[in-house]
């Protein structure tokens, strides 16, 4: 089965499930007579199941638009995730939810748009799910044969944790733990050499005849 097809069936397989709720719970209230607060409530659970239903098909539409090879390219890995995390920040404090970062520098080869977006997607997920006063530890290591992303506690299983996985991959990572208790991504080091700033001097030297 080619991966397309594979994607269709699953998409239609889990949207399949709101929208039989959607119809169970609408056929529950239609069954029986229901007073003011009653039928309040019936309409509560239909626009909740709907807004499960909009949230997944945009996850959805996101990942099919996904292109099949991104571009990867060498990052200054301490760099780029802390600036993914510290942007995440300010949505942990108004949860009052904790983010702690430890970044060891390595250069990693990726697809910044795909890791940012991911970096998000998993960070806005872990900290909805978090506990008022709880921690989120986000951790890089630089090890000999890799660069690996730590992250505790981790991401609820659900659409979006589909989502996070399919951006983590098009960002480059070439292995990926996802559980409800941690997650931990390897990315392929790389490196890249740091030129001197040429200075108004050697402009002078390289045009002087």
């Amino acid at each position: 089965m080619s991966r397309e097809r594979e994607f269709i069936n699953e998409t239609f397989h889990l949207l399949a499930q709101p929208i039989t709720a959607l119809r169970a719970t609408m056929e529950l209230g239609l069954s029986k007579k229901l007073n003011e607060e009653e039928s309040h409530q019936v309409l509560e659970d239909c626009l909740s199941v709907l807004d499960r239903l909009m949230l997944d098909v945009a996850v959805f539409r996101e990942i099919a638009s996904l292109e099949d090879a991104p571009e990867l390219s060498c990052h200054d890995g301490h760099s780029l995730l802390h600036s993914c995390a510290e942007e995440m920040t300010i949505v942990a404090d108004a949860s009052n939810v904790e983010l702690s970062l430890t970044f060891e520098p390595v250069v990693i080869q990726c697809n910044e748009p795909s890791l940012r977006r991911a970096m998000f997607v998993l960070l806005d997920e872990m900290i909805a799910a978090a506990p008022a006063g709880s921690k989120i530890s986000v951790i890089l290591r630089n090890r000999a044969n890799a660069a690996v992303l730590e992250v505790h506690p981790g991401i609820p299983h659900g659409q979006r944790e589909k989502l996070c996985l399919k951006l983590l991959q098009f960002a480059g990572a070439s292995d990926i733990h996802l559980e409800a208790d941690h997650a931990s991504v390897d990315f392929r080091k790389g490196s890249y050499r740091q030129y001197r700033a040429i200075t108004s001097a050697d402009k002078q030297l390289l045009t002087s005849h």
